[in-house]
């Protein structure tokens, strides 16, 4: 209640409003764009099941059996502050007085030289995490584990959320930066959990940008479309494998379960050398996709054959879709 409609003064959560049934108010038609629809249409979403299976990926949660096959959610205390730690210093090098300059030990570093004031606060976060950890108390008071988790999460991935969500770029455009990162930087240490905390992070530092605390999140329930935000959601779960798969293998489990996912039912999953093309469109028309792919039926073949090679290119090497899902 508290994240969909605000607290009062005593910052107690707020109800959804009841009508005169006594349950919660519904939503008005469709087509209503009011403040108040939008909370009521947030809070009675499936958002809560995403948000859930995201903090239990991220190891901030747990599910645990109990008696008679009950399951609770378990707070991952040393996994929480972490997080806490990491919320707690995430933005301080945005006060310009803190920002470091690099010693000559350290030259170069992230293409600042001895001598550099470091400019980036993401970067400048860490050189100190880097070098001078206990110049951030909280941070070095971690664990080795989740120092390295924590560091993870300012690294520079160039990552592009919207060309993964939306299928708008290869796997290697979209991957490789990430991939390389896990590698050169982390030596492959990290896991699926360490990814999910990044986007945890990631998603904390959206929702904070424009901080509403006596009316709740209003950046993801008012001004963030619902659809999207699930969309990047169910995304995360399928970007955490970047750790243990290749980029192609990430971005084809993840255009099958958006083609499967589809509302209405677009039917079985395409094959054919046209299929990745379909995969692609679907995610990037969204709700226009049962008339794209008609639209792309309706094509010369040699446009369709056109489509169909340049959107199965990996733009990786040696890497390739499934057999029979690409020319």
């Amino acid at each position: 209640e508290g994240f969909s409609f605000g607290v009062d003064d005593a910052w107690r959560p707020a109800k959804a409003p009841i009508g005169p049934s006594g349950t919660a108010t519904a939503p008005a038609a469709s087509g209503s764009t009011s403040a108040k629809d939008k909370r009521l249409e947030f809070h009675g979403s499936e958002i809560w099941d995403r948000f859930r299976k995201l903090f239990v990926d991220a190891g901030l949660l747990s599910e645990e059996r109990r008696w008679l096959g009950r399951t609770v959610l378990a707070v991952n205390q040393r996994r929480l502050v972490s997080l806490l730690a990491l919320t707690a210093v995430h933005d301080i090098m945005k006060m310009n007085l803190l920002l470091p300059e690099v010693q000559g030990k350290d030259a170069p570093y992230r293409g600042y030289s001895a001598g550099d004031v470091i400019s980036d606060h993401d970067s400048a976060l860490s050189y100190l995490m880097d070098h001078y950890p206990k110049l951030l108390p909280s941070f070095n008071g971690l664990d080795k584990a989740e120092k390295r988790s924590i560091q993870f999460t300012q690294c520079d991935l160039c990552f592009n959320f919207g060309w993964f969500v939306q299928a708008e770029a290869p796997p290697g455009a979209t991957f490789s930066l990430f991939k390389a990162a896990l590698i050169r930087d982390h030596k492959s240490q990290l896991s699926r959990q360490d990814v999910a905390l990044y986007f945890v992070h990631w998603l904390t530092d959206l929702a904070g940008a424009e901080p509403t605390p006596l009316g709740g999140c209003e950046k993801f329930v008012l001004k963030f479309p619902l659809e999207v935000l699930n969309s990047f959601l169910r995304s995360f779960e399928y970007a955490q494998r970047i750790t243990d798969k290749t980029e192609t293998e990430v971005m084809e489990a993840y255009l099958k379960v958006r083609w499967e996912e589809h509302e209405p039912s677009l039917g079985p999953c395409p094959v054919g050398d046209a299929a990745i093309a379909k995969l692609r469109l679907v995610c990037q028309a969204q709700s226009n996709a049962p008339a794209i792919l008609q639209a792309f039926e309706q094509l010369s073949d040699e446009d369709k054959e056109a489509l169909a090679m340049e959107m199965a290119r990996t733009g990786t090497l040696c890497q390739s879709y499934s057999s029979g899902m690409a020319p």
